[in-house]
């Protein structure tokens, strides 16, 4: 072979070595680039991740779901107010949990609960039972607090405080006091309602707040009381500010459990979406599992327990003893025992606690301050 010949070989032979060398460098970086799709959420339809859960955030928080159809609303108001959409979205799943129709024993109105005098003023002759109307109106309402404020807030946080404060008690409340909070929450109804007001939006706004949040939704799974705990409860625990309102925890608990404990009892009480014996009622009445269980008090729950032929009542001694779905109660506090969901102290129970805790994930224990606890076990069906 001529030295001519030689070296046109050579080269054919390098650039065939190049070329398969690009080639499995390109197929590396396409694996690598598929990896990686996978890693951050793409891959086959199979193996897709589910969106985000419908969760307030984390234990401290109480963030909330914003309903879509609301949010091109919310969020003008928020350009009016100059406060984050988060913290009109806030106000609403506090104020009415989103109800349009809402209406307060005290007259107020629509899903911002407006009272006649305050609609007639920011209202601008608009309809108070419509939401695109009342939510405009609240950001009026709000950017007015807002200007009324301005003047005696330190920083733009107190600012807030200050004008939920004013929407809560009433602008002319806190100026009695001087645009004190540290006063004016040590005084009567303002330390019970107004203090929690301010505090619960102000975690709610902090939260995660979103309007594409998946949850559930739909009616209570039917035939499990477990199944049905876990449609309505949080899976971690969630803590709240200490407060009596009737509303308390609204905003805080999974949108599931406003919905379904309110369709079972129409008497919003003290701290109603708090209250350890609503949630268990609920999970139980609208779980099928028997219809029949008072809606709430302990004390009857706990005697209609013993003097039921559905359950099967004891007191146990340890866990070993129990099933998923017993009812864990003693004269003043009810819980389910779920059996284990996730790995944590909250993950074995789920109830909520009156006036701080919305139902989710609940420390499990067989006795406490008030005694031993009895175990329900439902037998008949």
């Amino acid at each position: 072979m001529s030295d001519e010949a030689t070296a046109q070989n050579t080269t054919k032979k390098i650039l065939v070595v190049v070329t398969l060398i690009a080639l499995s460098a390109i197929a590396g970086l396409i694996a690598f680039i598929v990896v990686i799709g996978m890693f951050l959420g793409g891959g086959s339809e199979g193996n897709t991740t589910a969106g985000a859960a419908c969760t307030p955030g984390d234990a401290n928080t109480a963030g909330a779901v914003m309903p879509p159809e609301y949010e091109d609303f919310i969020v003008a108001a928020a350009s009016e107010s100059r406060f984050s959409p988060a913290v009109i979205a806030a106000q609403l799943e506090h104020e009415s949990g989103f109800n349009p129709q809402a209406q307060s024993p005290a007259g107020a109105k629509g899903i911002a609960q407006f009272m006649g005098p305050a609609w007639e003023t920011f209202g601008n002759g608009g309809d108070i039972w419509d939401p695109e109307d009342a939510i405009a109106a609240q950001g009026r309402y709000m950017a007015y607090l807002r200007d009324f404020m301005d003047d005696h807030a330190r920083d733009e946080e107190h600012l807030l405080e200050l004008v939920l404060a004013g929407y809560n008690a009433g602008q002319g409340a806190v100026r009695k006091f001087g645009y004190d909070l540290d006063r004016m929450f040590q005084s009567g109804g303002y330390r019970s309602e107004t203090k929690p007001y301010v505090e619960n939006i102000k975690a709610a706004a902090a939260g995660d707040y979103t309007s594409d949040c998946e949850h559930g939704g739909g009616a209570v799974p039917e035939g499990d009381i477990v199944e049905a705990s876990m449609h309505l409860a949080w899976d971690k625990q969630v803590k709240l500010p200490f407060s009596g309102a009737s509303n308390h925890g609204r905003e805080a608990a999974k949108p599931e459990f406003v919905e379904a404990s309110t369709a079972i009892n129409n008497y919003i009480h003290t701290a109603y979406f708090t209250d350890c014996g609503v949630f268990v009622a609920t999970a139980v009445i609208l779980s099928g599992v028997d219809p029949d269980f008072p809606v709430r008090g302990t004390s009857v729950q706990l005697n209609y327990l013993q003097n039921s032929s559905k359950y099967d009542v004891f007191i146990p001694s340890n866990e070993g003893e129990l099933q998923a779905g017993d009812i864990l109660i003693v004269p003043g506090h009810i819980y389910i025992y779920t059996g284990e969901r996730h790995e944590g102290i909250d993950g074995r129970a789920q109830g909520a606690s009156l006036y701080t805790r919305p139902p989710s994930g609940h420390h499990f224990y067989l006795s406490d301050s008030r005694g031993a606890y009895f175990a329900a076990r439902y037998v008949e069906g």
